[in-house]
Order: structure tokens, then C-alpha cells, then sequence
């Protein structure tokens, strides 16, 4: 699982680079004029995104915009959200679940 890393977005755009499911959950929350930036994950129906590629993409956002991080993504770990929320990041989510990194991993299996 890899994330595609938008540095930086104008709020204006963001409605465009998201999958059409999260496009009012994406706009809700931002201003047109602001600056911010965007983690893509996975989001097909199934997916669930697990801590390691939350981290490697915080990491690989070396400069964050200055109006915050939006994550997107189908559905996060209980672990994934932790290190969103340390770094300040939004999830932008299409369901809720109580997922964790193990279970996400047995469900791969």
C-alpha cells in the first residue's frame, strides 16, 4: 500500500483530487483560499489502511502546508489515526470501523 503525496493544494482544488466519495467531506472542512496538504490511500470498499504507510508517508511530507494535512483514505487503523493525529493530520475517512494493524494484517491473510 503506498500513498500518493500532494504537498501542497490550493483549497480550491482539493474537490478535484479526490475520489468523488470524498469530496464533500473534503470541502466541509477547508477554505478555498488556504493551502494544504493531501495523503492519498487506498479507498477501494475493502481497503484499510494500517500504520506503516500512514508513517512513510508523514515522513516522506517533509514540509506540511500551512493550513494542515488531509488523509484520505477508505478506513484507518486504530494505530494509522494515532500518528495522524500526532502529526496534526484530518482523516478524511468513507466509513468508521474499529480496526486495528493485527487485525487489518489477519484480514490479508
Amino acid at each position: 500500500m503506498k500513498a500518493t503525496i500532494h504537498g501542497r493544494v490550493p483549497g480550491a482544488r482539493l474537490r478535484d483530487m479526490v475520489p468523488p466519495a470524498y469530496r464533500d467531506a473534503v470541502v466541509k472542512d477547508t477554505r478555498p483560499d488556504g493551502e494544504y496538504s493531501l495523503l492519498l490511500f487506498d479507498h477501494a470498499e475493502r481497503d484499510v489502511v494500517p500504520s506503516p504507510p500512514v508513517r512513510k508517508a508523514l515522513r516522506r511530507l517533509e514540509n506540511p502546508a500551512p493550513d494542515g494535512i488531509l488523509a484520505v483514505g477508505t478506513v484507518f487503523t486504530r494505530e494509522a489515526l494515532a500518528l495522524l493525529d500526532e502529526a496534526g493530520a484530518r482523516p478524511v475517512v468513507f466509513r468508521t470501523a474499529l480496526w486495528t494493524d493485527e487485525s487489518a494484517r489477519a484480514r490479508q491473510l
